[in-house]
């Protein structure tokens, strides 16, 4: 059969990070608040949107993570957080959001529909921090976000109320201090006392000490942020010079507007003060290092910040007084890895903005950050792949920073020429056309980063659907190429276009043009061009209707990624090797951490294709557990989606309705995480994925095949990809994938759902569930509803039968 352009290259190319937003672990005690902690769980027992206020400094933070943590388990997917600090354009938010949920956003929707349909079958604790810069954004995303996701509850945390309407508000006052005469130590006192013991042992809380210590809580106003920072002084001064020092250094950076909180003077003033203590050195590299949006290594910190004026050795000593004096924090002991507080990075860019020399910094992060985009494009399709990604990744910030710097000095074309390969990985196709385009509007003399930057637009593009779109892209990265005379950029420009006519409606001609592409790439001795040129051939051929062909063809991509050091293949012809079938094992990498991961994966999941459509469903399940293999190494959620969808109607075939089932919900669940389902459409494949669907539905029964598919949905991308790919026809690992016993269908439910779901097959009214559990009638309703809704029961007689066929089904 023939599929659309479209529909391969989404299921074989297209990706999506996973659920991001984790809670973070605390690192220190968290000390008091214990009269807030309580008031704050109880506001999220009955409401679904709690902002937390107070000043600057004064530990918002810090409490709403507390009590997200506390509060996750009684919502079926946990809670997230989204820290806003970074985001300083308003209409970026539902993108940032949704960036972090890990939810894909096509540029066919808005992000904030892509949002809101993904929260909608979601029960989430959603929470957006530090939302005072982004106020009426929050108001605007928050309101229509609640009214059409009804599982959702969201915290916040700000300087000033979001008014939207059902907001209830918790003020957070500075921590209580110890009053003059008094026995009580108070809560600010307790946090200067244990942080000062941790940096400076041996010190504690005396009799002869107290009077000083309560004496400079006061003087700090009880703020934690700027008891934190006094704490680490004692490891250098006694305490009885700190109080009289604070008096000192406190003084405010300029008389500010009187509209200021005297409390967020106070933070600035502590912040003035900790940059006074510094040496010149240190001072200046606090500067220089602001330019950094997210944690950095010791070698970007060099590259960029080190000049005639601040030499590699003064940068070293300077790095190590600063992390000492905690203005930098050191993330992990193993490796270097360090990170500017962002209060303390706004601080240095104010100090860098007073400097000579801002401008050459920036310039030296943008070319630092270039350089390692260009050795990851370079080194794309090959063994390293993974190891670099993985590095990059943890770059994120820095890279859109770099973005930021470039397109403010007018060079952004030179970035996105070569950001193209860690988009494709990271699964982010919108937010490369967005910065493509952007960069295209920069400037439009001809140059080889212009050729590519139109040649990866042109593909992420038509990749999302806009056919038009991607024909006049690739048509103006060929002028433009022609233009050149180069014949690099006349390859990629080739390729482009090849893969425009796939959604221009020229299947039949796509082999031969991909063909002329590939003999481009070949000419120009791009290694990283030609590999994709042969993926994209097998793409041509099985968009053709020739799977026989595509299978031919992937052996010259798989062949080409398991060479070692030069191109081996010496023909211009993509595609010769004849009669060869390509099963799931050719290629010889057997370890995902050492292998090129994402065209590898992606051939694969071609072949699968190609094997189901030529009847062969062994060879085509060996093809796609790789492939799931490979495409979770790099956690691409569609890819994974795409080969578990292939391997459920596989597991019909073979009458295991079971396994089917829990792939089919496995697959469902990772659908909604990245967008539409790619069969809507397409309707061969939809009517293959009914009629499989249908068969599986009726091996089982609708509540058995409910529950099995339940399961498959409760698992995490990592335990997806275990039970897709290791439980072969005749092997129970697979199973184990699901833990010792395969989890029941009540799996789905939370804590609390349970205890609901357990009394209501005890046969107790709402009412007195209600009494049982200590918890309103209003509450136990909306258990129940959320209950019925996730095992797609009517009745609470449905879910006493569950239960009981639970406990005596002994099946896993």
């Amino acid at each position: 059969m023939s599929l659309p352009a479209w529909t391969v290259m989404h299921m074989a190319f297209g990706s999506a990070r996973p659920p991001g937003g984790k809670l973070p672990a605390d690192v220190t005690s968290f000390i008091g608040r214990e009269p807030e902690l309580a008031a704050l769980n109880a506001l999220l027992e009955r409401a679904r949107l709690v902002t937390v206020l107070g000043p600057g400094g004064v530990g918002k933070t810090r409490l709403a993570l507390r009590a997200a943590a506390q509060a996750a388990g009684n919502y079926a997917h946990g809670a997230r957080c989204v820290e806003l600090s970074d985001l300083r354009d308003p209409r970026l938010l539902p993108k940032a959001v949704a960036d972090t949920l890990g939810v894909a956003v096509q540029t066919s929707r808005p992000p904030l529909d892509a949002l809101a349909a993904y929260l909608a079958e979601c029960e989430l604790l959603l929470v957006l921090d530090t939302c005072e810069h982004l106020l009426d954004a929050c108001a605007a995303l928050t309101g229509p976000l609640l009214a059409r996701s009804p599982g959702l509850t969201v915290l916040a945390t700000s300087r000033q109320a979001l008014d939207v309407p059902g907001e209830h508000v918790l003020p957070v006052p500075p921590l209580p201090l110890p009053a003059p005469g008094a026995a009580g130590d108070g809560d600010a006192l307790t946090l200067l006392v244990q942080r000062a013991a941790a940096v400076a042992p041996g010190f504690a809380l005396t009799d002869a000490n107290r009077a000083q210590t309560a004496a400079l809580c006061r003087r700090l106003d009880g703020l934690p942020l700027a008891i934190e920072l006094a704490a680490v002084r004692l490891r250098a001064l006694p305490l009885d010079r700190l109080p009289a020092q604070a008096g000192d250094t406190f003084a405010l950076l300029g008389p500010g507007r009187s509209t200021s909180p005297a409390r967020h003077r106070t933070l600035r003033a502590a912040v003035d003060w900790s940059h006074g203590l510094c040496t010149p050195a240190e001072r200046l590299l606090w500067a220089r290092l602001s330019v950094f949006a997210g944690s950095f290594g010791l070698t970007a910190a060099d590259t960029v910040a080190t000049d005639e004026e601040l030499p590699a050795p003064v940068l070293l000593t300077a790095l190590v007084g600063l992390t000492e004096k905690s203005v930098v924090q050191r993330l992990d002991e193993r490796r270097d890895r360090y990170r500017l507080p962002v209060l303390l990075r706004e601080y240095g860019a104010e100090r860098l903005r007073e400097r000579e020399g801002r401008e050459a910094c920036r310039r030296r992060f943008v070319a630092h950050y270039r350089a390692q985009l260009a050795d990851f494009s370079a080194e794309f399709a090959t063994p390293a792949q993974l190891t670099r990604y993985r590095a990059l990744a943890a770059e994120r910030q820095n890279l859109y920073a770099a973005l930021e710097y470039a397109a403010a000095d007018g060079g952004l074309q030179e970035l996105t020429a070569v950001m193209w390969a860690y988009w494709l990985c990271a699964g982010q196709p919108g937010e490369a056309t967005t910065w493509m385009t952007r960069a295209l509007q920069e400037r439009r003399e001809p140059s080889q980063d212009r050729v590519m930057t139109l040649a990866w637009c042109s593909m992420f593009t038509g990749n999302q659907g806009d056919r038009a779109g991607a024909s006049a892209l690739a048509a103006e990265a060929v002028a433009t190429a022609d233009r050149l005379r180069d014949m690099r950029a006349s390859a990629w420009a080739a390729l482009a276009a090849s893969a425009a006519r796939f959604h221009d409606g020229g299947p039949s001609h796509g082999p031969v043009l991909v063909r002329a592409a590939g003999t481009l790439m070949h000419r120009a001795g791009d290694r990283t061009g030609r590999r994709i040129a042969a993926l994209h051939l097998s793409f041509a051929h099985l968009l053709a209707g020739e799977p026989a062909a595509t299978l031919d063809t992937a052996r010259t991509t798989l062949d080409l990624l398991g060479e070692d050091g030069e191109d081996g293949a010496d023909n211009d012809d993509q595609g010769t090797h004849g009669g060869h079938d390509v099963q799931g094992t050719h290629g010889g990498h057997g370890d995902q951490d050492s292998t090129e991961c994402y065209v590898h994966g992606s051939q694969l999941s071609t072949c699968g294709l190609a094997h189901l459509m030529l009847g062969a469903p062994a060879e085509a399940a060996d093809a796609l557990r790789r492939a799931v293999l490979l495409k979770g190494c790099l956690e691409d959620v569609l890819g994974v989606a795409s080969a578990t969808e292939l391997l459920a109607w596989l597991a019909a075939d073979e009458g295991r309705a079971r396994r089917a089932a829990r792939l089919f919900g496995a697959t469902a669940a990772l659908w909604r995480r990245v967008g539409p389902h790619p069969m809507v459409g397409n309707a061969q494949l939809q009517a293959l994925h009914d009629t499989y669907e249908r068969q599986v539905r009726t091996a089982l029964g609708a509540r058995r095949f409910a529950a099995l598919a339940a399961e498959g949905a409760s698992l995490t991308l990592a335990q997806a990809v275990r039970y897709a790919a290791e439980d072969g026809p005749a092997s129970g690992a697979g199973r184990r994938a699901l833990t010792a016993r395969a989890a029941p269908a009540s799996a789905a439910l939370t804590r609390r759902e349970r205890e609901v779901a357990d009394l209501v097959a005890a046969g107790l009214s709402n009412r007195r569930i209600a009494e049982r559990l200590v918890i309103s009638k209003r509450t136990v309703d909306a258990h129940v509803e959320h209950i019925l809704g996730k095992l797609g029961y009517a009745s609470r007689a449905q879910i006493t039968a569950l239960l009981r066929e639970e406990g005596a089904d002994g099946e896993g």
